[in-house]
């Protein structure tokens, strides 16, 4: 081969002028991670708010057949938790807050109903869709046990300042 038969450098065109094939690889794995996470708790999330808009709406039939309850859980029982003179009143307003999944079963979701503090976790079977209380297990101080209010948000704020 002699000076006149070499080939020329062949060039890079286009996007691979600028980024190489490995790293447009690694960024297309990132966003694809990314956007099946955003969107991994989306049914259980759905199933909420479908949940969480028959409250605030009033039909409370409705959402106790989405709640899908034990047979040892009453209509009475539920309405004493979400009804108009339940724990949070008439349900005006709810923002889900965070989700998370425990195992392959069951994910937690965090909302905030009537812009209440602290937060209520509620656990969401992904195979059923049933929703449930999120049971959060803690310590109080022994004294504040007995100054607890009956029920409703100022209990949850009375058992919040009690945690150890």
């Amino acid at each position: 081969m002699t000076l006149l038969d070499a080939q020329p450098k062949k060039l890079k065109t286009g996007f691979f002028k600028y980024i190489p094939l490995w790293l447009l690889i690694i960024i297309i794995v990132v966003v694809t991670v990314l956007i099946v996470r955003q969107f991994w708790d989306y049914p259980e999330k759905r199933a909420v708010t479908r949940f969480m808009t028959t409250l605030e709406k009033g039909d409370y039939r409705r959402a106790y057949q989405l709640w899908q309850p034990a047979p040892s859980y009453a209509f009475g029982d539920f309405m004493h938790g979400w009804g108009p003179e339940g724990d949070y009143g008439k349900i005006r307003s709810f923002q889900i807050v965070s989700a998370k999944s425990f195992g392959s079963s069951t994910v937690k979701i965090m909302i905030r109903v009537n812009h209440e503090e602290p937060a209520l976790g509620l656990l969401v079977d992904r195979k059923t869709k049933g929703i449930a209380y999120a049971m959060t297990y803690c310590r109080l101080r022994p004294t504040a046990i007995h100054n607890l209010p009956p029920h409703g948000a100022t209990r949850q704020r009375a058992v919040q300042e009690a945690l150890l």
